[in-house]
This record gives structure tokens, C-alpha cells and sequence, in this order.
């Protein structure tokens, strides 16, 4: 699939919530990325410097048991992943999977996602 989205620019989005993630005790790991071709399993990469052909970024999130993460593609859609830290089943999905999602629309999914953690 070609790259339908542009990673820099929706990691900003990823920048421009930390801030209120700290505010709501929320714990957001570094925004990780992935080097397109670097064979298998690729090795995920925090320096955005030393990636060539980014094919994804993420970032995890946690508050007390509660885990959480989103992880974007190039071709536009997500792995969105949310665990309450007790027995009920995750919440995984795929967004974007057959509509690929703009920068636009992945600042809302990190909304989303920050509002399981309240």
C-alpha cells in the first residue's frame, strides 16, 4: 500500500498531548518509530534522526494497571490497543484498516484513547 500519511507530521500530534497525558497522571513512553526494510522483526527506533524511510510510529501510554497504545502505518491505518488492568478483555482494533485515517482523524484516536485512561 502506498504511504498515505505523513509520520512527522502525526507524531506532532503525539507532542502536542503529552503535556496534558502528565496533567491527568498519565505515562507516556517515548514515541517509537520503524525504519522501512530493515528485515525482520524491525527494530524500533525513539531518534527520529537515525530512521531513512519511517513505515510507522507509537506510543504506549499507562496510568496505574491501565495500558494502552497506538501504533500508525503509513498506509493510513492504526493498531489501537487499550487494557483496563483487570479482567475484562483488551480493546484492539484496527482503525483506518478500509478507510485510511488522516492526520486529522489520528489526533482523535489519541483522544479517544486518553479518555479510557479517566
Amino acid at each position: 500500500m502506498e504511504n498515505v500519511i505523513d509520520l512527522d507530521a502525526a507524531a506532532q500530534q503525539i507532542s502536542q498531548r503529552r503535556g496534558e497525558w502528565h496533567d491527568l497522571g498519565i505515562t507516556a513512553g517515548e514515541t517509537t518509530w520503524r525504519e522501512q526494510g530493515e528485515g525482520w522483526p524491525p527494530a524500533l527506533k525513539t531518534d527520529r534522526a537515525t530512521i531513512i524511510d519511517a513505515d510507522s510510529i507509537g506510543v504506549e501510554l499507562a496510568k496505574g494497571a491501565q495500558e494502552g497504545s497506538v501504533v500508525l502505518f503509513t498506509g493510513g491505518w492504526a493498531d489501537f490497543c487499550y487494557w483496563a488492568g483487570n479482567a475484562d478483555d483488551p480493546i484492539l482494533e484496527a482503525p483506518g484498516y478500509h478507510d485510511p485515517l488522516d492526520v486529522g482523524t489520528f489526533g482523535q484516536l489519541l483522544d479517544r484513547l486518553t479518555q479510557l485512561f479517566a
